[in-house]
């Protein structure tokens, strides 16, 4: 595989991980709460800037889906991690050129 192909892989599948492992917390989440378990209800209070929010008498479930839905929503808040691949790596697999302009990646 060619440096390129396999940064393109690395970012794809990196990004499909996180994105399962906040669905997984999301559903397992919404499943507890569904159940009717709420035995233990907990308080959660966070606070950003003078902003607060505050909820009280929470199931346990909606801290796993709130906790699955903040790692989604900061999976597409940030950006994917960067992948440097140096230059002679890149010319000497003849499917990219490095100049002035930048990079041109050539079709297959």
């Amino acid at each position: 595989m060619t440096p390129f192909a396999v940064s393109v892989a690395y970012v794809l599948i990196w990004r499909l991980c996180v994105l399962a492992c906040g669905l997984v917390c999301v559903i397992l989440g919404y499943r507890l709460f569904q159940s009717g378990f709420a035995a233990q209800q907990g308080t959660l209070e966070a606070g950003i800037s003078g902003n607060t929010l505050k909820l009280t008498n929470v199931a346990p479930g909606t801290f796993f889906a709130l906790f699955g839905a903040a790692i989604i929503a900061m999976l597409v808040w940030t950006s994917p991690p960067e992948i440097v691949i140096p230059k002679a790596a890149l010319q000497s697999s003849g499917q990219v050129d490095v100049g002035q302009g930048g990079l041109k990646v050539r079709g297959e």
